[in-house]
């Protein structure tokens, strides 16, 4: 935003200009730490800031910056139709409607006073984020225009985002047009990644021939299905895609893509029933939030490594019996993969393991987190044995407030799978250990003849680094009574099929 402050010389008693005699690189450490709209205010510091901020690198123009902070308060209560009374609400939705008027003049003045300064053109900016409401009159449309025709013209930025914000007044019916980027810029741009959110219409990609990294995010559910599938096949440079809370009318998203250089894909709490992965030839990373998708059905993958599945457990045994089959198919489709994160979210319902033939023969890490406490222990046991070369074992139980008392059952060795001995797992860690799996150590040390690591602990959970690596913390130290260190050690060394390095009760 364009300062709106007077000039002040800062200077000391004897008439020195102190600020101005700070050397450049600790001028863009201090402003490099502030907000956008902060840091071009810092110009009226002295004579020399003044041309500090047009090197900054990033440039984040958010009208929630300039909102004042009682308004997204406001905001919520009205989305849940509150208060009640007729006359107070309407009375508060128009105080909303007169702020983000007055707000938008404000947002859309200081764009045109930060465009029109000078030296304007001279700035050298990698990534712009842009926040506003859309109004009726279209001033805020235009401001936004010129701020990203500017930027990606003259400034060379190369990271781009823009989100639309929704008005008290703006209904879906004033924003069924969305916002569309201004093409005559950006079909010549030289950007490599494009974040769009709600309201927002997706432009022409084909065009888009350096752009390596798509964030599509609130996609509204008008949006055909094939516009996301022309997405895997018209951006030929794209190498990573996310589609984020996307909404779709059409129940399937098929991909077939097989000149496709995409090499991560996020789908995440969208609203397709059905996601078929044809043909993918590069894809390395996929991460699947299948809170809406019952079914994923896979082809050809050959590069497929890193994969992370949350599987949301709040269905009808129905959906739950799909949801089990959908993870067989994963499981069966996708031999290459060799780190493996698995979660769960929802209602602990029970879900019974599968003995299937499948095979995971390159597969080194594996994490089992937030497993339901009254599943059948049967479950990791299967997936540690199709792993022929898992050389980790990680499984998150998180704790519950009181032992479950529905459809849990002991199990004991008779029922485990039987087959040949592990010789590859190497280190077992377990969060939220309770007598309850001790048949599940007892049956890992006894199968495993390369174990040299375990770890038990009672309480901790697992600190992800990102979307396809993770750490297991101990969250405190809990104490184990003498009764349940002699019966762990016991079961090790009466079953164990070596001489572990390292065990670790805590």
């Amino acid at each position: 935003m364009a300062p709106t402050f007077r000039r002040v010389r800062r200077r000391t008693a004897g008439g020195k200009d102190r600020l101005s005699a700070l050397p450049d690189d600790l001028i863009l450490l201090i402003v490099g730490r502030l907000d956008t709209r902060t840091a071009l205010s810092t110009s009226v510091l002295a004579r020399r800031w003044a041309r500090i901020p047009r090197e900054l690198l990033a440039l984040d123009m958010r009208v929630s910056d300039i909102l004042p902070p009682e308004y997204d308060r406001t905001f919520d209560l009205r989305q849940r139709n509150l208060p009640r009374e007729t006359y107070l609400a309407s009375q508060l939705d128009s105080l909303m409607a007169s702020c983000e008027i007055d707000t938008m003049r404000s947002f859309a003045n200081g764009v045109r006073g930060f465009l029109e300064a000078d030296g304007a053109n001279d700035r050298r900016v990698k990534t712009l984020r842009l926040e506003f409401f859309q109004t009726n009159d279209g001033s805020t449309c235009c401001a936004a225009d010129r701020l990203i025709t500017a930027a990606v013209d003259a400034w060379g930025v190369e990271d781009l985002e823009v989100v639309v914000r929704l008005g008290i007044n703006g209904g879906d019916h004033q924003m069924s047009a969305g916002y569309s980027l201004p093409q005559d810029c950006l079909s010549r741009s030289r950007l490599r990644s494009l974040t769009l959110g709600k309201y927002c219409t997706l432009p022409p990609l084909r065009s888009y021939g350096m752009l390596t990294k798509l964030i599509l995010r609130d996609m509204p559910a008008s949006m055909p299905v094939d516009v996301y599938e022309t997405v895997f096949k018209d951006c030929t440079q794209l190498q990573v895609l996310h589609l984020i809370s996307c909404c779709c009318a059409h129940d399937v998203l098929v991909v077939d893509a097989p000149s496709s250089q995409i090499r991560e894909l996020v789908v995440e709490e969208c609203s397709f029933w059905k996601i078929e992965l044809r043909d993918l030839a590069m894809l390395v990373r996929l991460a699947c939030c299948l809170t809406n998708t019952r079914w994923i059905v896979f082809g050809s993958l050959p590069f497929l490594m890193d994969t992370n599945f949350t599987f949301s457990l709040e269905c009808d045994d129905l959906a739950t019996a799909r949801l089990d089959d959908s993870f067989d198919r994963f499981l069966l489709m996708s031999p290459t993969m060799t780190n493996l994160a698995i979660r769960f979210s929802g209602l602990r319902r029970w879900i019974l393991p599968t003995c299937s033939e499948r095979q995971l023969p390159y597969l080194k890490r594996l994490l089992v987190a937030d497993l339901p406490s009254n599943w059948d222990i049967l479950w990791p046991c299967s997936l540690m044995m199709d792993a022929t070369s898992l050389e980790v074992l990680h499984i998150h139980v998180p704790p519950s407030e009181s032992e479950p008392a529905y459809n849990w059952r002991r199990v004991t060795s008779s029922k485990l799978p039987k087959k040949l001995h592990h010789r590859h797992l190497k280190e077992l860690v377990v969060i939220g250990f309770t007598q309850r799996h001790i048949w599940f150590l007892k049956y890992v040390v006894s199968m495993c003849t390369s174990l040299q690591r375990v770890i038990l602990l009672k309480d901790g959970h697992v600190r992800y680094n990102g979307l396809w690596d993770w750490q297991m913390v101990r969250k405190q130290t809990c104490p184990w009574s003498d009764d349940e260190k002699m019966v762990v050690r016991r079961m090790v060394k009466t079953f164990g099929l070596g001489p572990l390095v390292q065990l670790i009760l805590g």
